[in-house]
């Protein structure tokens, strides 16, 4: 009864935090419009195989991401909501991956939806798991793959074989959504575990399966895709892999070896701060020495072939933090039960601390931040996010009292999970619109202009914009002027040429085109200061009109 209250409250708790706050934000530029505006051209144009973003043609990501991103379109709309419900799903199959590596560890079914819950509060799950993007049900995939080959490495018979298989399916379809790293992951999981285990015949004989059943999952999309884009394979396997690892350029985010090492505990709060009392549950564990193994494998490995490639995101690391809240759940509970975690003046400092941010959230909402010098966040509502942030971080603390009071070690994990809940619910209502620039937020700008903008004649904009340009409009023949910024590959393939222009030609272009066909409007939308040089050039007639909010500007030839 306890194990069905506790899914119950575990259920809740993901669709309150995970899913409630889907549409409560905007779009992050440029991620989240160019993972809608892809799957959108495929339900616009009804060919789901040639992927295209604003029209150019797409080489960086295999399509089953945006196979899911398009469905969901299908069924919801073109909006927030339908982009971000896959990320939602894939963030849910996460944790039920966790809730079910700790039933197989333990062997308790009580101890699933506490693991459930250690998940689906930490804090980079949570957060990544409510934007567009493909890393989420990448990271899905991969928990699903890496389940399936921990039972796979605890059965005997046909029941490894299935299992085997079954890891195999998993990895084709996280291959199909980003790339090798779906092998990669699992791969150098397994050899560690293997070989931490000393079963060197498993080590040759074991990968065999998996290989096939992902090889049979993968080939027939690959044969779809290959016959509608013939250059994808070569290109995404090619420029994609080898150059993101070996000298990745600007666009391939090169960051120094250990920049994971710290990302990844910033990721795992607040859960963090557990993982010495965690540890004091795991050390002397001996009876579930293979599977905490395996879980430490699958953080250990990865984070190291992570670590040896120069080309780096945050997002990368989401995959690993299935395996700690599998470990900071099994051994938080050990750990209680055999009376290690008490309540002790670190837990006291904690909640005085958190008490006196409670406080001062209150003091800025009654007095203002511009009195201490905090910049203006948001639109509107100040005062109210910053009593609400005041709010919740008392109930946290008062919660964490609470949790404390509980003698069952079940019953005091789950108030410790649902403890921070409230600080958590309140975060998708902290996206700080009015502090950013309008490269970064220009959905009023584009949405005041959008039905000008749908029907001009000829649209050219830089780069930084063009993702949520074609997302307001659904214009898909933007010209890019200036540096290619998210747009480099597409704009260095032969065929997409005449879609790209230096800002020094914008000019020229604006004039012929007037000159062939005067009745003709263009549209050019970019940074304010090259908007200026170019209402500069010589022999240039004024636009007709234009509208400047900080950096970006539009300007209309009619």
């Amino acid at each position: 009864m306890d194990a069905r209250r506790n899914w119950i409250i575990g259920i809740l708790l993901f669709l309150a935090l995970s899913v409630a706050g889907l549409t409560v934000r905007p779009l992050v530029v440029p991620d989240e419009p160019r993972y809608g505006i892809i799957p959108a051209e495929m339900v616009d144009s009804g060919n789901w195989l040639a992927l295209r973003m604003a029209g150019f043609v797409y080489y960086e990501k295999p399509p089953l991401g945006y196979w899911l991103t398009a469905a969901s379109m299908s069924a919801f709309g073109q909006n927030a909501f339908a982009i971000r419900l896959p990320s939602a799903v894939a963030t849910l199959v996460v944790a039920l991956v966790v809730a079910w590596m700790a039933v197989r560890i333990t062997g308790r079914r009580d101890d699933g939806p506490l693991a459930f819950m250690v998940q689906a509060t930490t804090l980079a799950p949570l957060i990544i798991g409510t934007v567009a993007l493909l890393d989420p049900p990448f990271a899905a995939f991969v928990a699903l793959s890496m389940g399936a080959l921990y039972c796979a490495c605890t059965a005997i018979g046909r029941a490894r074989a299935g299992w085997l298989a079954l890891a195999g399916v998993a990895a084709g379809f996280a291959f199909l959504t980003k790339g090798l790293l779906a092998f990669a992951i699992p791969g150098v999981t397994a050899l560690l575990f293997l070989a931490w285990e000393r079963r060197w015949k498993d080590m040759l004989t074991m990968p065999w399966i998996p290989l096939g059943a992902a090889a049979i999952t993968i080939a027939p999309f690959a044969w779809m895709i290959h016959r509608a884009e013939p250059g994808f394979w070569e290109y995404f396997i090619v420029v994609e892999h080898f150059r993101r690892v070996a000298s990745p350029d600007s666009n391939q985010h090169p960051e120094p070896w250990w920049q994971f090492l710290v990302v990844f505990p910033i990721g795992a709060l607040l859960w963090t701060l557990a993982w010495p009392n965690a540890w004091k549950g795991l050390r002397d564990a001996t009876e579930w020495r293979s599977g905490m193994r395996f879980m430490a494998a699958w953080v250990i490995a990865p984070i190291t072939l992570l670590s040896l490639s120069s080309g780096k995101l945050p997002t990368y690391v989401l995959p690993l933090f299935a395996p700690v809240a599998v470990l900071v759940a099994i051994g938080l509970l050990r750990a209680r039960a055999s009376e290690r975690v008490m309540p002790d003046r670190l837990a006291v400092f904690a909640r005085t601390l958190v008490r006196i941010a409670a406080v001062a959230a209150f003091i800025i909402a009654i007095a203002g931040g511009r009195r201490f010098g905090i910049p203006i966040l948001w639109d509107s509502g100040e005062s109210l996010r910053f009593t609400y942030i005041g709010a919740a971080l008392l109930l946290w603390a008062q919660l964490d009292v609470w949790s404390w009071k509980a003698t069952d070690p079940r019953t005091w994990l789950l108030r410790t999970a649902l403890a921070p809940a409230p600080v958590l619910l309140v975060i998708p209502f902290l996206y700080p619109e009015a502090a950013l620039t309008a490269m970064k937020h220009p959905w009023p700008l584009l949405q005041r202009h959008a039905e000008e903008l749908r029907s001009t004649n000829v649209l050219v904009t830089s780069a930084a914009p063009a993702h949520a340009l074609s997302w307001v409009t659904g214009r898909r023949d933007l010209v890019i002027a200036g540096p290619p910024g998210e747009f480099d590959n597409e704009l260095n393939l032969p065929h997409e040429e005449s879609r790209k222009i230096a800002w020094s030609a914008v000019a020229a272009k604006v004039l012929a085109t007037k000159a062939l066909a005067p009745a003709q409007s263009i549209a050019v939308l970019g940074s304010t200061h090259e908007l200026e040089r170019l209402a500069q050039t010589p022999g240039l007639p004024a636009a007709d009109s234009s509208e400047s909010v900080g950096p970006v500007t539009i300007m209309y030839w009619r």
